[in-house]
C-alpha cells in the first residue's frame, strides 16, 4: 500500500509543479519566439592547433622525429626512428671494420719482422683491398645519414604546409583563355576558388 502512495506521488507530483496554465490568466503580453541562428562551423577552427611549417622545420633538425611529432605525424616517427637505427648501426659496423683492417695494413707495411698481425691467411693486398672497401661503406653510410637527416627536415617542414590544405569539395579550377588583343601570345590563366 505504501509503495502505490509513493508512487502516485512521484507520477502527480512532478505534474502538479510543472503544469502548464492557460496564457490568459497568466499575462496578457503576447510571447515572442526566439530564433536561434545555426552553429557556425567556423566556430571549430579556433580549436584546432596549425603547425608553423619553420618550426616543424627547426624541431626536425634539432632532433630527427620531433617534427613529426608536432605535426602529430606519429606513424612517420617511427619511421625515422628504425631509420636512424640502421644507418647508425652501419655507419659503426663499417668503421670498426675499417679501422681493424687499417690497423693490420700498417702492421704489415711497417717492416718490423716482430708485429703480429691479426689475419695471418690473408696478403697485403687483401687486407688492403678489405680496407679501402670498408672506408668506401663508411663514407656511403655517412652520406646516407646526411640524405637522410635532410629528408626529415624535409618531410617535417612540407607536412606542415599540407595540414593547411584545403579538402573540400569545392576544389576547382577554370581555364580562362589569353587576351584577344596579342594574337601571337599563347597562355593559360589558372585560378583557384
Amino acid at each position: 500500500m505504501l509503495k502505490r502512495i509513493i508512487l502516485l506521488w512521484l507520477f502527480f507530483l512532478p505534474n502538479f509543479l510543472f503544469a502548464q496554465t492557460d496564457s490568459n490568466t497568466v499575462s496578457s503580453t503576447p510571447v515572442k519566439k526566439v530564433v536561434l541562428a545555426p552553429f557556425p562551423d567556423s566556430i571549430f577552427r579556433f580549436n584546432t592547433i596549425r603547425p608553423i611549417p619553420k618550426r616543424a622545420a627547426l624541431f626536425s633538425a634539432l632532433l630527427p622525429g620531433l617534427g613529426q611529432v608536432y605535426n602529430k605525424n606519429y606513424w612517420k616517427t617511427g619511421v625515422v626512428a628504425v631509420g636512424a637505427g640502421v644507418i647508425t648501426y652501419f655507419i659503426v659496423s663499417n668503421r670498426k671494420d675499417y679501422l681493424t683492417y687499417q690497423k693490420d695494413y700498417i702492421y704489415r707495411i711497417d717492416d718490423n719482422p716482430n708485429t703480429v698481425t691479426s689475419f695471418p691467411n690473408y696478403s697485403t693486398d687483401d687486407v688492403n683491398l678489405l680496407r679501402t672497401g670498408f672506408r668506401k661503406y663508411y663514407e656511403y653510410s655517412i652520406i646516407a645519414a646526411s640524405v637522410a637527416y635532410l629528408v626529415n627536415i624535409l618531410d617535417a617542414y612540407t607536412s606542415a604546409h599540407l595540414k593547411t590544405f584545403d579538402m573540400s569539395k569545392d576544389i576547382s579550377y577554370h581555364f580562362t583563355p589569353g587576351n584577344s588583343a596579342q594574337p601571337v601570345a599563347l597562355g593559360i590563366s589558372i585560378s583557384f576558388k
